[in-house]
Parts: C-alpha cells; sequence; structure tokens
C-alpha cells in the first residue's frame, strides 16, 4: 500500500524554536549564578540584549537573513518562562 504525502505546514514554528532557545539560555545562566541573586536581572537583562543584537545584526549584516520583531518576542517570551520556571524550582528548595 502506498502512503499518501502530506505536507505539514506549521507557519510561525521558528517562534517556538526561538522560545525553547532562550528558556534554555536564560534558564542554564540562571542556575550557574543561583548563589548570586543579584546577578539575576543582569541575566535577564544581558539575555534580552543577546536576542536583540542578534537580530540587528542579522538584519544588517547579512544578504541572506533578516532581522524579525516577532523573534525577538519569541525570545523574550522564553527568556521570562526561563526565570518562571527557575523562581518556581527554588521556591521548592
Amino acid at each position: 500500500m502506498k502512503m499518501p504525502k502530506v505536507e505539514v505546514n506549521i507557519s510561525n514554528i521558528d517562534k517556538f524554536y526561538h522560545s525553547f532557545a532562550y528558556f534554555t539560555l536564560s534558564f542554564c545562566w540562571l542556575f550557574s549564578f543561583y548563589k548570586k541573586p543579584n546577578l539575576k536581572k543582569i541575566i535577564v537583562i544581558s539575555c534580552i540584549s543577546y536576542g536583540i543584537i542578534i537580530e540587528v545584526l542579522q538584519d544588517t549584516l547579512t544578504l541572506y537573513r533578516t532581522g524579525d520583531f516577532r523573534d525577538v518576542l519569541a525570545n523574550t517570551v522564553g527568556i521570562v518562562l526561563g526565570l518562571f520556571v527557575y523562581n518556581q524550582i527554588l521556591k521548592k528548595f
């Protein structure tokens, strides 16, 4: 029996990938410095700044990539989720 080809077209799935990547980035950095809680704000601001800088550089320095405000938004959502999960885990321990 020959299976029919089914094309799955999920638009904006890359936003999920952006959120997951920046969730992982922020979560790992927060746990790396968990003994220094005063660095939490600096880590979050640095991760957000990094995401913005990457998007600006993609738009200005490359001919084959474009910067996207929605990517910055997805990155920020991932960072905020990372911070939320980090805070929830610290409350339990």
